[in-house]
């Protein structure tokens, strides 16, 4: 027994006889069960994945210390916890490593044998052809010998023709035949040569780190009498890395209105250990395992002599330069304060510092000061920072794909092996119901496209993912979908209609001068041919010149002079953003077999009124937002 199981044990004892409940020394510890239990849930997170493992706990109940073995090669030391039930009362928790001479996964172990075996092989192969090697030298050597020998006895008139004849046939058959051994065994060699490399790049798939260490966690644990015969259950949780998942989606419509969103998760996880029959959850939660909020320390200024404020940087620099510092120091505060939060390790909780708040060991408070001194200069920053053009533009907060927390549980359970390549599986089947509709921007493209507003009427939210489009069972293209939250619409393409062409042109321009001021008149057409033989509904949408912020409305005024034929479009939520940015919309009813001199036209004139001293300039649309 080990010191501190054996110091428990004695505590033990003497709290059940200060109660007088202790009738007789207590009993030892039974001996350690070495076990591997079985894999029961599995939370991916975005980098990492919560792993749950069951054991069945058998054997005499009392104190006993259960080893929990073969834990993957990426699991968090720091992280990793046995959780207690009303059989069992878990004490402490211990993880150590041991190295062994085997890799302890059974498919490494099936690729390192077959490595192994065609290593030998090789070996087998190489000191064969050395032994060529060697005769061909020996036969090369018996050739030097032969022909001097020869010679001689050819001058001294005593050659015998026939032992010479015989000597030479065996010389020359063995060349050959050793050649062709040679030939042969160097197909061998290079045949044996790339099995070997296509199984080392096999097992290095799937087998990211060495498995040459046992990883195993020691569990401390007190089985109750009633339940010992039951077999109880021990849960044991940890962390591991190289695990994460992101959302794709496939949109198929059916022609006829109806739409269904697949949503997919494609997930990649190379912890070492294969999920096999696990109940499955996807979140985009941060297991920061740190639950209290950092502590707000308060904010010390004062004053100096001869202090000037003249470079200081604006108030979106100061919101740029010190986010990013924030944001790694929380990252750290949490990665420094979850051993303790998580309860593995009771040591850790020796380690807080001094007038520290609970939970917290002393590299979360460095962290947390560390904090609150990072944002105690940006606040100082703000103080004396020069106004910029937008101040909320450097406040800006993270978009929702960036902070939102949402959970999904995969209905099936699901196996999932522990290799490179990413792996699909559906996460759910969502009906939607959405506006069809056509769109055509001349002044982009001669394309019509097909576009629907989708409504995610579900309670899941859907994170923002690249989407894959298809209508009536045909794929169409591909595209994104933003964070859209339960009841929120978006929009979905659909691909090009091919039956539409759409064009622009401008048909007249007219330039006068009035009191001063220079009005340029413009008339441009827009024309739409439908080559399918029934109408079609579109929107058609063009654009009028918008000045930057800082040019005032009585600089520069554009107009749109009459009103045209047939009207803007009367669409609530057109008027109350694109139509405010200078963008127009018409949805037209465009007649079947509209082409050529039948196809339908629209007409519309603008006029561009500003000082005549000044010019038009164009500027980045970005600026102008």
């Amino acid at each position: 027994m080990s010191k501190r199981n054996l110091a428990l044990a004695t505590l033990m004892s003497v709290l059940l006889a200060a109660h007088g409940l202790a009738a007789a020394p207590p009993a030892a510890p039974a001996p350690a069960n070495d076990l591997k239990g079985k894999l029961e849930a599995v939370t991916v997170y975005r980098g990492q994945a919560l792993v749950t493992r069951v054991v069945d706990v058998t054997g005499a109940a009392g104190l006993r210390e259960i080893v929990v073995g073969d834990l993957p090669p990426a699991i968090d030391p720091n992280n990793l916890f046995a959780e207690s039930s009303d059989s069992i009362e878990v004490r402490s928790v211990l993880y150590r490593e041991r190295p062994v001479d085997q890799d302890v996964r059974a498919d490494v172990r099936k690729f390192d044998d077959q490595i192994r075996d065609l290593q030998d092989k090789l070996a087998g192969v190489q000191r064969s052809r050395q032994v060529v090697t060697d005769q061909q030298a020996y036969v090369a050597k018996l050739e030097q010998f032969v022909a001097p020998t020869a010679t001689v006895e050819m001058t001294k008139g005593v050659l015998n023709a026939e032992t010479l004849k015989t000597v030479s046939l065996f010389i020359l058959d063995q060349r050959k035949t050793l050649a062709d051994q040679d030939l042969k065994l160097g197909l061998d060699l290079r045949n044996l040569q790339e099995q070997l490399s296509t199984l080392q790049r096999q097992r290095d798939q799937i087998a990211q780190q060495s498995a040459r260490t046992v990883r195993e966690a020691v569990v401390f644990v007190n089985v109750k009498p009633a339940d010992a015969a039951n077999a109880p259950k021990l849960r044991v949780r940890y962390m591991v890395s190289n695990a994460t998942w992101d959302p794709s989606y496939n949109i198929r419509a059916n022609g006829k209105g109806a739409v269904n969103l697949e949503y997919n998760a494609a997930i990649q996880q190379q912890s070492g250990e294969d999920w096999t029959d696990v109940a499955m959850t996807l979140s985009t939660a941060t297991p920061s395992l740190v639950a209290r909020a950092p502590q707000l320390d308060p904010l010390l200024i004062g004053l100096t002599a001869g202090g000037k404020i003249g470079d200081e940087m604006d108030y979106a620099e100061v919101q740029q330069n010190f986010g990013q510092k924030k944001a790694q120091l929380e990252q750290e505060r949490n990665r420094a304060g979850n051993g303790a939060n998580f309860g593995a390790n009771f040591s850790q909780s020796n380690a807080n510092a001094p007038g520290g708040p609970p939970g917290m060991n002393r590299d979360g408070l460095q962290a947390e000061r560390d904090l609150n001194e990072v944002a105690g200069q940006q606040q100082l920053a703000e103080l004396l920072a020069k106004p910029s053009g937008k101040e909320r533009a450097g406040g800006k907060i993270a978009s929702d794909s960036e902070v939102i927390s949402v959970t999904y549980d995969l209905t099936a359970r699901t196996s999932l092996p522990s290799r490179s390549d990413r792996q699909l599986i559906q996460v759910a089947t969502v009906p939607l119901k959405g506006e069809f509709y056509k769109v055509a921007a001349p002044v982009l493209t001669n394309y019509v496209y097909d576009q629907a507003t989708l409504t995610n009427e579900g309670k899941m939210v859907l994170l923002a993912g690249p989407t894959s489009s298809y209508m009536a069972g045909q794929f169409v293209g591909n595209g994104q979908i933003p964070t859209i939250a339960a009841g929120e619409s978006f929009v979905v393409g659909f691909g090009i209609d091919s039956s539409l062409r759409v064009s622009r042109e401008r048909v007249e321009k007219a330039d006068a001068i009035q009191s001063g001021s220079r009005v340029l008149s413009y008339t441009y057409r827009l024309t739409v041919q439908n080559f399918a033989g029934q109408p079609a509904t579109v929107r058609l949408m063009d654009r009028l010149p918008s000045t930057r912020e800082n040019v005032k409305e009585t600089d520069v005024r554009v107009t749109l002079d009459p009103p045209t034929v047939p009207p803007l479009s009367t669409d609530a939520d057109y008027l109350r953003t694109e139509r405010k940015q200078g963008i127009l919309r018409w949805d037209v009813q465009v007649p079947a077999a509209a082409t050529g001199d039948k196809a339908y036209t629209l007409d519309y004139k603008f006029k561009i009124e500003y000082d005549k001293q000044m010019a038009i300039t164009g500027m980045p649309a970005a600026a102008a937002k």
